[in-house]
């Protein structure tokens, strides 16, 4: 599949830019074309925002809606101010960017129509039902989020968030419980902790856009869940331990909180304002405390503070790639912080009386916020840890072990001297034992320990410095450890190459023979009879070409390779399918874009007659008369000349180009020297190598009955139409021998002459199409698809094919990193210049 010469460099075209603006442009008014509803409320934001002034920061509250600007004082045209006005520039941003990302994909799914019925009715909906049940609150209880005083609530992502999930009910499988896992887990977020009456309202306007999307769904013919439950519950559960360690951190950004569950990030505060007002007038050892608390706040003791919350999210990460290490660190966070309020309750530190000020309903949110979520969740982890099966290998874990044992002692050390060097910064002196005891507490949270009133602590000065430091680079190197060790994972045996060779030859592809090269790996169903092949690139596992299977076990073998890789922590991908193979995944929900296109001519019947053949009847004909023949051998019949010669023509070919050779689905000398693969060589008269190919089998019932073209090499300074003369030369000879099919390769990042320009929306298909007009002057991809054109084939489009859209970003790296491994930095500047018509 590599081609034969050099392209000719592109010039530089100063229009370039504007083409680029135009595509632009085209790109936009699509956009705008496809999501008029999207836009427009967008468009509507901005302008009351302008109107009214939030978009400078200033205040519109008269235009909010709640219980008493609604209700009390009779402006019912609040219900629809508030869902238009954003009460700051900040809410501006985000329900502006919320419009047109997660709006229009509703809009896509539901219909412009019917989006802008639901935006409006839901948006209503919503603020009418959380202002009712705000306002029943505020009389039968005194929880935080409903005693303070009202503030009108202005917020357009209130109906924003009832459409989005009214469209859930109508997505595709795997984004339907993505949108409401994610949704409703974000939306939960910020009620529960931050607690003000606009998450409360989106809360509401979300359950009842669920509710009417299933009703709008009702009837529809929705796709089963086709997804590993291994996967599944990694997904969920990553995504509750993220949203018990985001909670807290979200109130403490949001200035404490005013939710149910907000109480527990007083576990995590260094100082209490309001004790240390009343030590202005009374002095005790509490006062003692606060105030050493308050001498020794700031960013390093703060980023210490958050160290559990910052471990869960690490964790988090980890168990969505089902890594054990991410288990076993999200349990013990979990107990961690389910022990840290208790810690506090007990030492006076969180004061809190049930029974005062009727606040027995709070206390009992405080204690499940703190104490039940946590431990519950650090259960749940305990009886699915056979979901997290991805275990790192035991000589990272021992590098991991080191490191952190290294680095405590290193920083322990350097702390205890430091403070015993500066004794002078305390306000009295301390003894060995109490740098001890003050050396283990600076490597916990403050919520860990109890800073009793007389405990001690450095004013000033290096002792200072490294008091409020020493800590933050301690877990600093333990969350860059744990990173590090997600990468480390033990990866399964490669497989048995020979028996994938083996069902190779029971029956393959015209593309199943790129699985036998070096780089690949191999995975075979239980009994034996299915197999594919993969190139593992990072956590993504491409597989390369159909898989190889029995008459109708295809999707058998797709749907247990795909749970294989799952299982792993890998996202699988397959590149180069054919559209039969593309279809089975289409069915267990996958999608799919083309990567390029395949060129095959049918043997049966071929002959080189007709004007439509004139244009390779030439120069076969000019070959043979000027004496050149085609030579079939295999590598190791080759003299030494010989091999010498095919090795100059490959460095000559090489060194003509900024990039090295491209490798995965591109072949290179290493994989002529295969037994089962035959060269084709063009020689003159004179036994002078002028042109190489090589030439992959293709199997049924163990018999060859096919053959596809790979390595294609000539002379730079060899006369036209070698290649032309060997092809043809190949299919003549090979359908004497009773091949039915020629596969003339894929053209990688080709599109076929009918293929529509503009009409596929993936952001990979846009990218793939800009990289093969930068790779076009180096590598002139499109001109050998242009050149196989002379052989009227037949075009069989390649396919990429993928599971999660999300994973788009990681595949396309992944290509790129299989096809250019060995790239070094110089050489992707020299691709960057080819961008722009720069000198090869």
């Amino acid at each position: 599949m590599s081609d034969a010469s050099a392209a000719p460099s592109a010039p530089r075209r100063p229009w370039r830019t504007r083409e680029r603006l135009r595509t632009i442009g085209r790109a936009a008014r699509r956009f705008v074309t496809t999501h008029p509803v999207s836009v427009a409320f967008a468009v509507v934001i901005l302008t009351c925002a302008a109107l009214t002034g939030t978009l400078w920061g200033e205040d519109a509250s008269t235009w909010g809606a709640g219980p008493l600007a609604t209700f009390a004082a009779g402006r019912w045209w609040t219900l629809v101010t508030a869902l238009v006005i954003p009460d700051s520039p900040v809410d501006a941003a985000v329900s502006v960017a919320l419009a047109i990302s997660v709006l229009a994909y509703a809009e896509r799914l539901l219909g412009s129509r019917r989006t802008a019925v639901l935006l409006g009715a839901l948006g209503l909906a919503g603020l009418i039902t959380g202002i009712g049940l705000h306002a029943v609150a505020w009389t039968l209880t005194d929880l935080r989020p409903v005693v303070a005083a009202e503030v009108p609530v202005l917020d357009p992502t209130t109906p924003i968030a009832g459409a989005v999930l009214a469209a859930s009910a109508v997505a595709p499988t795997l984004w339907r419980r993505r949108i409401r896992l994610v949704g409703f887990a974000t939306l939960a977020l910020f009620a529960l902790y931050a607690g003000d009456a606009d998450s409360w309202y989106r809360v509401s306007a979300a359950v009842i856009g669920l509710a009417a999307g299933e009703v709008l769904a009702r009837g529809r013919e929705r796709r089963p869940w086709h997804r590993s439950s291994a996967r599944e519950t990694r997904t969920l559960l990553a995504l509750l331990v993220a949203v018990v360690g985001s909670g807290p951190l979200v109130a403490l950004i949001s200035g404490g909180g005013r939710g149910p569950l907000s109480l527990v990030v007083d576990a995590y505060t260094q100082y209490d304002d309001e004790l240390l007002s009343r030590c202005a007038r009374v002095s005790s050892a509490v006062c003692d405390e606060q105030l050493a608390l308050l001498m020794t706040r700031g960013l390093g003791p703060g980023l210490l503070a958050v160290t559990p919350l910052v471990l869960m999210l690490v964790a988090a990460w980890g168990l969505r790639l089902g890594r054990r290490a991410a288990w076993v660190l999200a349990v013990l966070t979990l107990l961690a912080s389910a022990v840290i309020p208790v810690i506090s309750l007990w030492d006076g530190r969180l004061r809190i009386d049930p029974w005062v000020d009727g606040s027995g309903a709070e206390y009992a949110l405080w204690a499940v916020a703190t104490v039940v979520i946590p431990s519950a969740l650090a259960v749940v982890l305990v009886f699915t840890r056979g979901r997290f099966p991805v275990r790192a290998t035991r000589r990272a874990a021992r590098t991991v072990g080191v490191v952190v044992g290294v680095a405590f002692v290193a920083c322990a050390t350097t702390f205890f001297a430091i403070e015993a060097l500066g004794r002078r910064s305390f306000d009295r002196d301390p003894s060995v034992v109490d740098l001890v005891l003050l050396t283990l507490r600076r490597f916990l949270p403050p919520a860990y320990t109890n800073p009793a009133g007389a405990a001690m602590f450095p004013h000033h000065g290096p002792a200072l410095f490294a008091y409020q430091w020493v800590g933050v680079l301690f877990w600093a190197i333990v969350v860059a450890a744990i990173l590090w060790l997600f990468r480390r994972v033990q990866r399964p045996d490669p497989g048995d190459a020979r028996l994938y060779r083996d069902l190779l030859r029971r029956g393959s592809d015209t593309l199943g023979f790129l699985g036998t090269w070096e780089g690949n790996r191999h995975w075979y169903s239980d009994d034996r009879e299915c197999a594919v092949a993969y190139r593992l690139v990072g956590d993504v596992a491409l597989a390369v070409a159909d898989p190889v299977a029995p008459a109708g076990r295809r999707p058998e073998a797709l749907r247990a390779f795909s749970d294989f890789c799952v299982e792993h922590g890998w996202m699988p991908a397959f590149y180069s399918v054919h559209s039969d193979t593309a279809a089975d995944l289409e069915t267990l929900g996958w999608r799919n874009i083309p990567v390029g296109v395949e060129t095959v001519m049918d043997l049966p019947g071929l002959t080189f007659a007709g004007k439509a053949w004139q244009k390779v009847r030439q120069p076969l004909a000019r070959a043979e008369r000027e004496g050149y023949t085609a030579v079939w051998v295999r590598w190791h019949e080759l003299t030494v000349s010989q091999m010498s010669q095919v090795v100059a023509i490959d460095e000559e070919w090489v060194a003509d180009r900024a990039l090295p050779e491209m490798g995965f689905t591109l072949g290179s000398l290493d994989e002529l020297r295969d037994r089962d693969v035959r060269l084709l060589l063009a020689v003159d008269p004179d036994g002078r190598i002028e042109a190489v190919t090589s030439w992959m089998p293709t199997w049924t019932d163990g018999e060859v009955t096919g053959w596809t073209l790979d390595f294609m090499r000539r002379r730079t300074d060899g006369p036209n139409g070698m290649m032309e003369f060997l092809i043809a030369k190949a299919a003549l000879q090979l359908q004497e021998e009773g091949a039915a099919v020629l596969s003339l390769s894929g053209a990688p990042l080709a599109e076929a002459p009918d293929a529509p320009t503009d009409g596929d929306p993936s952001a990979l298909r846009a990218l793939l199409r800009w990289l093969a007009e930068v790779l076009e002057p180096a590598y002139g991809f499109a001109s050998l698809f242009r050149f196989k054109g002379k052989f009227r084939p037949r075009y069989r489009e390649l396919s990429l094919a993928y599971r999660d859209p999300l994973h788009l970003p990681a595949i396309g790296a992944a290509v790129g990193r299989a096809y250019l491994p060995d790239a070094s930095s110089r050489e992707i500047v020299a691709l960057a210049r080819t961008a722009w018509g720069g000198r090869r």
